[in-house]
Order: structure tokens, then sequence, then C-alpha cells
């Protein structure tokens, strides 16, 4: 089950440097095999310190976080709902997408062209969002993030982030980042903002000491669609599941002490899903 946020805005915006700083931090493509990737297309690892601290008792050969997508979507002007620019092909886009991630710059410099003269934010917005309306797409969740050249921080719904500064750090390691004193990236923040954005959760299986993986659900599906997640027989032969919250597991030290003490439920098919729940299915 995969999620995508389309970034979306004027040209010259801040879109690609965005989709290039985020998609550094991009997983093995490989371990996703229902993901369709096209050039414009990234899939971007959820941070997640629950699931390290999981690792750290299970000791896996293998961590695999949860993931989303990240759209590249091509810029929009004014009237591309009537075919301005690549009006067509930007809406078509949207329309696949699960929320939108607005680009707005939020500073001046003569040496970027702006295609309405000047930055201003608000009309920009307004431009976005009325292409939006006219194509009856606005109703989809939306965060903004404020591209800015001072110190970043993000507020409510909106992000502000300095582009430019974060397309520099995803060139560089974090021993780079550390030695060059540099501040570190907000886009972890970003990434978790859509996450949410998105009303969706965590669940985690463990597979022996082979693999510890993290994977995504929308808040308030059962168990048993779950299962169907993580494979197609786990949702269609399901029977039961043992079910314990992470912190849980993680106070207790491994999965047997946990069975040992009484800590693992037994839950059926119509248990909903809890962010945090540490599942084994059984079929």
């Amino acid at each position: 089950m995969s999620f995508s946020v389309g970034i979306v805005g004027l040209p010259n915006v801040g879109k690609s440097t965005l989709f290039k700083a985020l998609t550094k931090q991009a997983v093995d493509i490989s371990n996703y095999p229902f993901c369709t990737i096209d050039p414009n297309v990234g899939v971007v690892a959820v941070p997640d310190e629950r699931l390290e601290k999981i690792a750290k008792i299970i000791k896996p050969k293998k961590n695999t976080p949860t993931v989303i997508e990240f759209v590249d979507i091509a810029g929009l002007v004014k009237n591309a709902h009537q075919g301005e620019g690549l009006g067509n092909q930007f809406l078509a886009r949207i329309q696949e997408v699960d929320a939108i991630c607005q680009v707005v710059r939020d500073f001046v410099n003569e040496k970027i062209t702006h295609v309405e003269g000047q930055p201003d934010p608000q009309r920009d917005i307004e431009i976005v969002n009325n292409e939006l309306m006219m194509k009856n797409l606005e109703k989809k969740p939306m965060i903004y993030v404020f591209n800015v050249d001072k110190e970043t921080k993000p507020i409510g719904n909106n992000i502000y982030l300095n582009l430019k500064h974060e397309a520099e750090l995803s060139e560089l390691t974090p021993k780079e980042i550390k030695e060059l004193e540099l501040e570190p990236s907000c886009l972890d923040q970003l990434i978790t903002a859509c996450y949410k954005l998105l009303d969706l959760i965590t669940f985690y299986s463990i597979k022996g000491n082979q693999e510890t993986r993290a994977w995504t659900l929308k808040n308030g599906l059962k168990v048993a669609q779950a299962g169907g997640v993580v494979h197609s027989d786990f949702e269609e032969k399901f029977i039961r599941a043992e079910v314990i919250n992470w912190q849980k597991l993680v106070e207790t030290g491994s999965w047997s002490i946990a069975r040992e003490k009484g800590l693992l439920r037994t839950e059926g098919k119509e248990y909903i899903v809890q962010d945090g729940d540490v599942i084994e299915f059984k079929i």
C-alpha cells in the first residue's frame, strides 16, 4: 500500500530543488516491487526512531523503514485549467496523488526570474489554489512549504525551509555536515508532516532474526487488512494475530520474553490496528 504526495507550485519556486533534496534520502527501490517509478517519482523513507529501537533488541540482518512517494509535478501557470502551459498534464498528475505539497517562493533574488514578476506568497498561493478549484482538486489534503532564505521552522501545516541549504546538505554525508558545523536538515519534519496529513499510522512486523520492517496503514483499518499490506495471503487466510505495543516490546527485551510474561495479545480480525503495534499474523 503506497501513498503519494505531489509537489506543486508555480515555475521557479523550488519544486525540483525540494524533490532532489528529498530523494537523496530514498531507500533501495528494489525493496518495494509495488512501486512503478518514473523519473519524477521518488520513494522516500519515513523517519522512525521506533523502528531503530525495535531493531536494537531484535538485531535483524535487515531493517526496512516504511516509505512515502513524492511526485515532482510540472510547474503550472495561470489558466492551467484551460490548458495553458503544461496545464492538462499538470492537473492530470495531481488527480493521481493522495495529498499536495505546495511550494511557495518567499524570497527575492533578481537572478531567479518569477513568472509573475516578483514573488508574492499570498498571490501565488491564490493562483495555484484557483487552478485546483477550477478542476475540483482543492479537496485533497495540502501542506505548504515556504521556500525562504533564512532560518527554517514548521508552523502548523506550513513549513518554512531554505531549499537551497537543504539541497546542499543532501550532497553531504552526516559526518561532513558535523565537521562543517552546518545546520542539520529539516526535511524529516516535512516527511513526517506529510505522513500525518494523510492520516497514516505505522505498524511493524518481525521475521525471525532476518528482518524488522515498518508498514504504512490508513488510520482506522482492521488487523486483517493490515495483514494484506504485508502479503495477500495474510488477509485472505487470516485466523488471528499476536500484537504488542512497540514500547512494551522494547522494555521487555525480546518477543519470546514478552510471550512468557503474557504481554502478547491475541486479536481477531475485527481488531483496529493502533499506531506502533508490532504484529505477528497467524494463518
